[in-house]
């Protein structure tokens, strides 16, 4: 897996909640996240990522589209949103599945990022999802 580049540096950081049931996959990017200057919590089910889903406590969640103990991205995506957390939301999918990003953006997420992720574009997807904190947008890794 590629290194996080020295130069590149997040605009402001973020809380970053990281929502992936494979603990290789959410360990790296917990790691990542970190050495970038944002705070991360990370969680391996959905269910217990919404019990702690909390506004102000996060200003980002980062979900992985596959499935989240019973429970897709796009329908975490649904959940908080009946729960009333507008959060911006980046959820990853795999390459070439134009259909699950179309719908994730289509359910309020604030960027949809193929993998494998791309150093830049995860900074450059936070920063944007950082401008609309506040704003009513959404976002999973």
């Amino acid at each position: 897996m590629p290194k996080m580049a020295d130069t590149v540096k997040p605009a402001s950081q973020a809380t970053v909640m990281v929502v992936n049931p494979d603990p290789v996959r959410r360990e790296y990017l917990t790691q990542r996240l970190t050495a970038s200057g944002h705070e991360v919590e990370s969680f391996d089910s959905a269910r217990a990522a919404i019990e702690r889903l909390a506004p102000p406590r996060y200003t980002v969640v980062l979900v992985v589209h596959h499935e989240l103990d019973n429970m897709t991205a796009l329908e975490f995506i649904d959940e908080i949103r009946a729960r009333g957390v507008f959060l911006p939301t980046i959820v990853t999918v795999p390459p070439h599945a134009v259909d699950a990003a179309v719908e994730a953006i289509r359910r309020g997420a604030t960027d949809v990022l193929e993998e494998p992720l791309d150093d830049r574009d995860l900074e450059e997807s936070i920063a944007v999802a950082l401008a609309q904190a506040g704003k009513p947008v959404i976002a999973a890794g």
